[in-house]
C-alpha cells in the first residue's frame, strides 16, 4: 500500500495490488497446508549444494512472479518460507544461515554508507522518544505473551527484552519513502541504532537480576 501510494495509483490499482498481495498470501499458506509432500519431493534431496540450490532457485522464481504480477520480490521470496515446514523447513535454515549472515551485514554496510552522520544529530531526540515508546510497548507484549504459556516473570521480562532490537525493517519503509521524505532515512537509522544498542543491554540487565527466593527456604550463605 506504501508503495502504491508514493507512485501516485489510483485507488482502483492500490486495492489491485493489496488483493494480489493478499492472494499471494493465500496460496502460500494453501501450498504448505496442501502441497507439503510434492514440495518436500522437490526439494529434498541428500546433497547439500542441491537442496540449497533448489531451494534458493523456489525462492527466485517465486520473487521473479510476484515482481511480474507488480508485487514486490521480497515477499515472494518471504512467501517461500512460509510454504516450506517441518524438518525441511529447519534443513532450509540451516542451509541459508551464513548467507543470511552475510547479506545482514551487506545490508547494514550499504544503509550506513548512504547516510551522513551529520544527519542523524538533529532527529536523535525525536528518535530516542520513539525508540523509548517503542521499546516499552515490545517489553509489555513479549511480558504478556509469555505469561499466557505461563512463563515466569524472568522469563516474561527476558521475551520482552528480546523484540526491544528488532527495527531493522524500519530502514526498508523508510527507503520505500526516501522518494518523497529522504529525512526519514536517517530518522530510521538513528532509531534502529539506539534499539541496536539498548536491547542487548536491557537484555543482560534481565539476566543479571537477582533471583527471587522461594517463599519458606533459606537464602543461600
Amino acid at each position: 500500500m506504501l508503495g502504491a501510494a508514493l507512485v501516485g495509483s489510483s485507488a482502483g490499482r492500490t486495492l489491485v495490488a493489496l488483493a494480489t498481495a493478499l492472494g499471494a498470501v493465500a496460496l502460500a499458506l494453501f501450498a504448505s497446508h496442501r502441497l507439503r509432500d510434492p514440495l518436500n519431493r522437490l526439494l529434498d534431496t541428500a546433497d547439500s549444494e542441491q537442496f540449497l540450490l533448489r531451494v534458493l532457485g523456489l525462492a527466485l522464481l517465486v520473487a521473479g512472479a510476484a515482481e511480474a504480477a507488480h508485487a514486490s520480490a521480497a515477499v515472494g521470496a518471504f512467501l517461500v518460507g512460509l510454504a516450506l515446514s517441518g524438518q525441511l523447513a529447519e534443513r532450509a535454515r540451516l542451509a541459508v544461515e551464513p548467507l543470511r549472515d552475510l547479506f545482514s551485514l551487506v545490508f547494514f554496510l550499504a544503509i550506513g554508507l548512504t547516510i551522513d552522520p551529520r544527519d542523524l544529530l538533529p532527529v536523535l531526540p525525536a528518535a530516542a522518544a520513539l525508540a523509548a515508546a517503542t521499546a516499552l510497548t515490545k517489553m509489555a507484549v513479549g511480558y504478556y505473551a509469555a505469561g499466557r504459556d505461563g512463563v515466569g516473570r524472568r522469563g516474561r521480562l527476558r521475551a520482552g527484552a528480546v523484540l526491544i532490537p528488532r527495527g531493522e525493517f524500519s530502514v526498508v519503509i523508510a527507503g520505500l519513502a526516501a522518494g518523497v521524505a529522504p529525512q526519514l532515512v536517517p530518522f530510521a537509522a538513528a532509531y534502529v541504532v539506539i534499539l541496536a544498542a539498548v536491547g542487548p543491554v536491557v537484555a543482560f540487565w534481565v539476566d543479571r537480576r537477582p533471583r527471587p527466593e522461594p517463599s519458606g527456604e533459606a537464602a543461600p550463605a
